[in-house]
């Protein structure tokens, strides 16, 4: 799991949507922190789980920030995340850690919130509750927004992982380094005229087009979110004069990055939570004194299900 999220947070996303949240969660998946985020005192603590690129830091300063209330967030990662907004002597100090696992957390101080968006759902749920159980104060709160069996992200990233997985993909992948052994170099219009003239190029041309169409055909939407058109686009239409080399290390760019995407959304999939696994998470906190206090159902404005979001409290022994 490990490298393939450090290559995404490489890439400089804020969140686990990659461009659809360019500049921080907004509507509900924003505005369900603010009351949580006033239960904050002066001197507060807080560790975010499975923080990314600090996305909930982010917004816990945003909102504090113009108030009175001093404190410290420090996210968490798995995977190797950018720092470059760790901030230590601010109003609220924010301190981001990569590689550190949720399911082993290695310091002791307690904290006053922990919080996680789409995130802590992608480990070992029991091991990864008993641990920040551990960290939190009496009279402590967990707050986690933790993606639903149900909701309309898994059916869109269904459909995404579907068109990804579909052998057409890799079929299409080996006509482009087929094409580019074919082409040669290219250093002018004179050699797109040869192309055009050449049976073998032609072929292969026309295969990818085929393939691209039956693609369409099988769900243009999702063909669309899995940037495969935006990679093929690129070949033909910047990567034409590349050398030949630079032509094949393009491919070999573009298959890793369907092989992530494959894997990402396959964890995702995998870590949604039904009313069973929520009921599991709700048992195992209150035997160790954390209480199930509130859940409910995130949706968009046209009632289409995003999230759950899950409220425990620790009580007072």
């Amino acid at each position: 799991m490990k490298q393939h999220w450090s290559e995404y947070w490489k890439q400089g996303h804020l969140t686990s949507f990659g461009s659809d949240f360019e500049r921080n969660y907004a509507g509900i998946l924003r505005d369900v922190w603010f009351p949580i985020f006033d239960g904050l005192k002066p001197g507060f603590e807080v560790l975010d789980v499975a923080t990314g690129n600090g996305a909930i830091p982010l917004l816990i300063r945003d909102y504090l920030g113009q108030s009175n209330i001093n404190g410290r967030v420090r996210g968490i990662d798995y995977a190797e995340i950018h720092t470059s907004i760790n901030e230590h002597d601010g109003q609220i100090a924010i301190d981001l850690i990569g590689g550190v696992n949720c399911e082993s957390i290695p310091f002791e101080a307690q904290v006053d919130l922990v919080t996680s968006q789409f995130g802590i759902e992608y480990s070992n749920v029991t091991e990864s509750l008993v641990q920040i159980s551990n960290i939190l104060k009496i009279g402590g709160r967990i707050s986690l927004v933790c993606h639903h069996s149900d909701s309309v992200i898994m059916v869109r990233n269904k459909r995404i992982l579907a068109i990804v997985q579909n052998g057409l993909v890799a079929e299409l992948i080996d006509n482009l380094h087929l094409l580019v052994e074919a082409m040669g170099d290219i250093f002018d219009k004179s050699d797109l005229q040869r192309l055009k003239e050449d049976a073998i190029c032609e072929k292969l041309r026309m295969k990818v087009n085929h393939q691209l169409g039956e693609l369409v055909a099988i769900d243009q939407s999702a063909l669309q979110d899995s940037e495969i058109l935006n990679y093929v686009m690129t070949f033909f239409k910047k990567g034409m004069f590349w050398s030949v080399k630079d032509k094949k290390n393009y491919l070999k760019f573009i298959q890793q990055q369907i092989n992530n995407l494959g894997l990402r959304l396959t964890e995702l999939i995998n870590a949604a939570l039904d009313v069973p696994k929520l009921a599991g998470m709700a048992t195992l906190l209150s035997s160790v004194g954390v209480r199930l206090s509130s859940i409910s159902t995130l949706k968009t404005d046209d009632h289409q299900i995003i999230a759950w979001h899950l409220v425990f409290d620790k009580l007072v022994k």
